[in-house]
């Protein structure tokens, strides 16, 4: 609901007392007994304004909270800050406040994952070192923004397939991106978007809303999505993914070995299933095992019900057809798309998910208007669901990106385009065009390939509620460090980049 703000104005008047007509003033009983109507509705006035202002403070209190953030570093909610967002914003149509913003229990969640994100993964260089503080950028993006180092200081610090890390052990990230809030830095972050800068931005209460649906009810998306219903998804006897897109009759071009990851159909629920059990097996979590065996033991009796009632669906088609044994040790990368036109032709799940999501809907401007920039350009929205270990080849895309997380963490390598030269790409016409050829995680490929020692990237860690920024032909290393959920939307293609790609031997248009 929307606050108001009430103001009053305080009046007084004065009673003067004259010499008329020789008479002498009234005696101060009298003069005391006229001014008691005014001291009471002085009186009055003044405590209603006084329960109004408490009022206000209770009601800001209920919603948000009463503690404001005590660092910049660790980036919380500034309750406060929001409140006046919201009455700030509530008349152009920029702000709503969803309505499990003020559930107590959803406040200690988030403020549990925040302190478990902020005690795990934590920026290496301060304000001295880079020139900037990261959590409080100057609304002029500084000249050396964002700052980079070589893939090898980055990688042997944190080594790709080391993607577990548990409490008090953390993680020194080589972060060099600007964090903004959205509340209080929402036109700082319009600048850097507008300079076609990399940059995070948190605390938009709209996709907040819907991590806490995503990822505090392991049974919100389970009931939307089913047990039943196939998607696209990614399979793998390894954790690293490569794109690749074989063309014609699945010809392939000389020296070319393909992938071992390829598509299958799965249900959520079976994916769930999958991811929460890598969960379970890197931290050793009982609850986490028992949640793995319920829908272990759901799956079963589905698989029974189909066996023996004819006249439900049984389409094979596609789907995994592993064993228990192989599937336990396979990786799966689930997908979930949304088509705009297909939303508006009236498809649930594309519908589902534009409702989801109204910041990347281009119809719904006054949530969408920071995230999809060019609606005209609007591509539909791309979500990849990953599991714990799941690596995502080096690569770049030919238009802007925001990328949010809902759920869980998941950690981006960048690199600028001007590192094209650097990255060690397969060529335009080869079936994995615009990835890197060098596996990251093995430094015999890197002195295979010295131009990639040189190459300058830096680093993020993204949980839910954070929304990325990448400007077009922005490489990223993709690491997922938990089972999360990941959605995404392009939206047009800028070109103050585009000479860095041709010099690479890729056509911008």
């Amino acid at each position: 609901m929307h606050q108001r703000r009430t103001t009053a104005s305080k009046s007084s008047s004065r009673t003067q007392s004259s010499y008329s007509n020789g008479k002498r003033p009234a005696s101060n009983s009298r003069r005391r007994k006229k001014q008691q109507p005014s001291n009471i509705a002085l009186r009055a006035a003044i405590f209603v304004i006084s329960f109004i202002l408490a009022t206000l403070v209770i009601v800001a209190n209920h919603l948000f909270g009463t503690n404001a953030t005590n660092s910049a570093s660790t980036n919380n909610v500034n309750k406060r800050d929001l409140l006046r967002f919201y009455l700030r914003n509530k008349d152009k149509g920029m702000a709503s406040i969803p309505d499990d913003v003020n559930d107590p229990a959803a406040k200690a969640r988030a403020e549990q994952r925040e302190a478990r994100y902020h005690s795990l993964y934590r920026p290496k260089f301060n304000q001295t070192q880079l020139g900037y503080d990261i959590y409080n950028c100057p609304s002029t993006p500084p000249e050396n923004y964002p700052m980079a180092w070589t893939t090898v200081e980055v990688l042997r610090n944190w080594m790709p397939h080391d993607f577990t890390t548990i409490a008090p052990a953390n993680r020194q990230i080589y972060q060099g991106l600007c964090v903004f809030d959205y509340t209080t830095q929402y036109d700082a972050a319009l600048t850097y978007r507008n300079a076609e800068l990399p940059f995070i931005i948190r605390n938009d209460p709209n996709v907040m809303s819907v991590a806490r649906r995503w990822e505090d009810d392991t049974e919100y998306l389970h009931n939307a999505l089913g047990d039943e219903r196939l998607f696209r998804t990614e399979r793998s006897p390894v954790n690293d993914f490569m794109w690749y897109r074989l063309r014609g009759k699945g010809t392939k071009p000389r020296g070319f070995v393909k992938p071992p990851n390829d598509e299958v159909s799965m249900s959520y629920g079976e994916w769930l299933e999958r991811a929460l059990a890598k969960d379970a097996e890197a931290l050793q979590g009982e609850e986490l095992s028992a949640m793995v065996n319920e829908l272990k033991e759901r799956r079963m009796k589905l698989i029974t019900r189909k066996k023996q009632d004819d006249s439900l669906e049984n389409d094979d088609r596609d789907q995994d057809n592993s064993t228990e044994e192989e599937k336990l040790k396979n990786w799966y990368y689930f997908r979930l798309t949304a088509s705009l036109s297909k939303a508006i032709e009236g498809s649930p799940s594309d519908n589902f998910v534009y409702d989801e999501l109204p910041f990347f809907d281009p119809r719904k401007r006054s949530k969408s208007q920071f995230y999809i920039v060019d609606p005209s350009e609007e591509r539909g929205i791309n979500c990849r669901f990953g599991m714990r270990g799941v690596i995502a080849a080096n690569h770049f895309d030919m238009s802007r990106n925001f990328i949010m997380i809902f759920g869980g963490e998941r950690r981006y390598i960048l690199g600028h385009p001007n590192q094209c030269k650097n990255m060690a790409l397969h060529p335009a016409g080869h079936p994995s065009v615009r990835h890197s050829k060098v596996d990251w995680n093995n430094p015999l490929e890197w002195d295979q390939n010295p131009e990639f020692k040189q190459a300058r990237v830096n680093e993020v860690v993204l949980h839910a509620g954070d929304a990325l920024y990448l400007p077009t032909a922005y490489f990223h290393y993709i690491v997922n460090l938990s089972l999360n959920y990941q959605c995404n939307a392009r939206s047009g293609t800028t070109h103050e980049n585009a000479k860095h790609i041709r010099e690479c031997g890729f056509n911008m248009g």
